[in-house]
């Protein structure tokens, strides 16, 4: 029997390459979307898709090529959408109308835990929102998945933080939520898996709850060797500078959002990923040094 095909949208990117990467291990034909020919998909074994995520008529074109009849959908509002929350709705909208046309039978929507219970401030989530409700509207069959904070950010040196041997910086020291992209992934893979259990539904994606100083002590047993936890800035600088960033972290510090457990996820991924386990996923340092001596 054929593996069924899926497109992966802005494959080569932060998330886009661990899904990938998740839904060819699970079996299935995947093909991404690069802007570039350029890229490194097919060392994955996956089958790049020349296209601009953001362009409906490339979209049409890049489900044609692939035939593919799911797809999993991803937005960026910092970069393809330019901080506009109305750019980013657009794009979103047009990758759903885009799989209706071509009959895609499961689009995977990746939205953001709690999203509608962030204040007005975290404007980067408006059109998470907004999509989600176009998308309960649109007919297309779909289900939603919902991650909380990325333990990629530990390691983002395109964001002035790269991860260093002996230290881990993040923006808040305190309780956070996280999930490995990775698991993005298999979360997706379980749903395009099992449609009659999932169509219609949303899951909550997080792998793992702890403090900084707690992911630092992570780091140390995987490492072998001591490591400090601190701020990537300061508090009063994250308020002034990262506005929406920090209001969004106000929920996780204040509120203890996002609402959703480790426990409930790991009864859809039981194996999902941990602090540690995400280290020894990573196996290096930015500088590519290895983290396991």
């Amino acid at each position: 029997m054929a593996a069924e095909k899926v497109l992966v949208l802005n494959a080569t990117g932060k998330v886009g390459r661990n899904v990938c990467r998740a839904l060819k291990e699970a079996g299935f034909e995947v093909f991404g979307t690069s802007r570039s020919p350029q890229n490194k998909l097919g060392q994955m074994g996956v089958e790049a898709v020349v296209c601009n995520y953001t362009v409906r008529a490339d979209l049409d074109r890049a489900l044609a090529q692939s035939g593919a009849k799911k797809i999993f959908v991803i937005t960026d509002f910092f970069a393809a959408a330019k901080s506009s929350s109305t750019v980013e709705f657009e794009q979103g909208k047009a990758a759903i109308d885009a799989a209706k046309a071509a009959g895609v039978n499961h689009l995977v929507f990746m939205s953001v835990a709690d999203a509608e219970f962030f204040d007005a401030h975290v404007t980067h989530l408006k059109a998470k929102v907004a999509l989600e409700a176009y998308l309960k509207q649109s007919g297309i069959p779909f289900s939603i998945l919902r991650p909380c904070a990325f333990f990629e950010n530990l390691d983002d040196a395109s964001n002035w933080n790269p991860l260093k041997k002996g230290r881990v910086k993040f923006l808040s020291l305190k309780h956070c939520k996280y999930v490995a992209t990775y698991d993005i992934g298999r979360a997706a893979a379980v749903q395009f898996q099992n449609p009659e259990a999932w169509l219609g539904k949303t899951l909550d994606v997080i792998g793992w709850e702890g403090d900084l100083q707690q992911v630092a002590q992570a780091l140390s047993k995987v490492s072998g060797a001591p490591v400090k936890a601190s701020l990537a800035m300061p508090v009063f600088l994250r308020r002034l500078f990262l506005k929406d960033i920090h209001h969004m972290f106000l929920y996780y510090e204040e509120q203890h959002g996002p609402r959703g457990t480790p426990q409930a996820f790991k009864r859809v991924v039981p194996d999902a990923l941990s602090a540690e386990d995400w280290f020894r996923f990573i196996g290096h340092y930015a500088n590519g040094e290895r983290i396991v001596p």
